[in-house]
């Protein structure tokens, strides 16, 4: 193999890496607002925190997600007087799961 044909395959190889991570980003988000969604006293109300919840490329490659509701960690992790209810864990373990044969 010559080394343009080398490179050219890490480059498909890194492509194709950027992309399953950003599918996982995604999962993640699908799954955590579900999680949410499922936690409401209304099941037909609607969810701010589950709304803002999105992924973010950031500028190394990789990807996060992100809230900009200030009280996502007390969801996620609670309180003395609230209960967890945790949402972004288990998507994320979840998703963990399903892409670990893929990887």
């Amino acid at each position: 193999m010559t080394s343009l044909n080398l490179t050219q395959t890490i480059i498909g190889y890194e492509e194709k890496l950027a992309r399953l991570i950003e599918q996982m980003a995604e999962q993640i988000v699908i799954g955590a607002r579900a999680r949410v969604y499922r936690g409401l006293k209304n099941p037909k109300g609607s969810s701010p925190l589950a709304q803002s919840l999105r992924a973010e490329k950031l500028p190394e490659g990789g990807m996060r997600i992100i809230t900009d509701k200030p009280y996502a960690r007390y969801v996620e992790f609670g309180t003395i007087r609230q209960p967890a209810r945790p949402f972004l864990t288990p998507a994320t373990e979840e998703v963990k799961v399903t892409f670990s044969g893929l990887i």
